[in-house]
């Protein structure tokens, strides 16, 4: 099963500023593309949490106008998130966000054993 999300583009500011939270929990892979629709550098940080309020910084990179990052994170929680400033002050720019996730789906054999171990 694959599921995408577009995200409107976004204006950054000084400050980071989070996008969406997504339930990651039940996803074999899953990505982030992030892309530099504008003029300045963007700060882009990956964040992971247990319970979609706190977040801790997984990892961060630096968008060139008109690049592009694909971001995976680096450990497990439950709840995944970008968050996004400007590289300088007072020098907004627009960030693009793609979120992409697939899961396995079950087959009425992996049904069957799964129901069969957990009696």
């Amino acid at each position: 099963m694959f599921r995408s999300i577009e995200y409107e583009e976004a204006i950054t500011s000084d400050e980071f500023v989070p996008m969406p939270t997504q339930d990651t929990a039940s996803d074999l892979v899953f990505s982030y593309a992030v892309l530099n629709r504008g003029k300045n550098a963007a700060v882009v940080r990956l964040e992971v949490g247990p319970n979609g309020v706190d977040f801790a910084h997984d990892h961060e990179v630096v968008i060139q106008p008109g690049g592009i990052e694909i971001m995976t994170p680096s450990r497990f929680m439950h709840y995944t998130r970008i968050s996004v400033r400007s590289l300088q002050p007072d020098s907004p720019t627009r960030i693009q966000m793609y979120f992409q996730a697939q899961r396995a789906q079950m087959t009425p054999v992996h049904e069957f054993h799964f129901l069969k171990e957990n009696r």
